[in-house]
């Protein structure tokens, strides 16, 4: 039985691939099963491999290793894990289809709190805010649906 982590990634790229219901059985068709929670830790491992890599094809995700890690300490600055949850939630709420559209609606947006310098550059301060908006814009767009 894969782990909740696993099927949170799996879940995740399929939201970001845009996969109907018909194209998500159709990817675990080969695994024999009609639910990712069916599927074993390997197969699972093996299924958000193969998802990563279209969505790295399809110009809607870009793998990452430790980002921000060599931004740790910075007096006053935003640490590495604020940065990371403040991308992650833009992920949530933007609505540009690419990656790179994405990271420009997010340079965007971080004008509207002073930060000129990209998300290196927010503040702790700053770093609150934008959470606190991305937060009440999930909120908002959910409500919506």
């Amino acid at each position: 039985m894969p782990t909740s982590i696993q099927i949170k990634k799996i879940h995740a790229f399929k939201s970001l691939l845009k996969l109907g219901d018909m194209e998500y059985l159709n990817r675990l068709r080969p695994y024999r099963v009609f639910t990712s929670k069916d599927l074993t830790e390997t197969q699972a491992n093996v299924l958000i491999y193969h998802l990563q890599e279209e969505a790295i094809a399809a110009g809607v995700y870009v793998r990452r290793q430790a980002a921000y890690q060599n931004l740790y300490g910075r007096p006053g600055m935003a640490s590495p894990k604020q940065l990371r949850m403040i991308e992650a939630m833009w992920a949530d709420v933007s609505r540009a289809g690419t990656y790179a559209a994405r990271a420009n609606a997010l340079k965007q947006f971080l004008h509207r709190f002073g930060v000129y310098g990209g998300l290196k550059a927010v503040t702790i301060y700053q770093a609150r805010k934008i959470v606190t908006a991305l937060q009440t814009m999930k909120e908002n767009n959910h409500e919506s649906i």
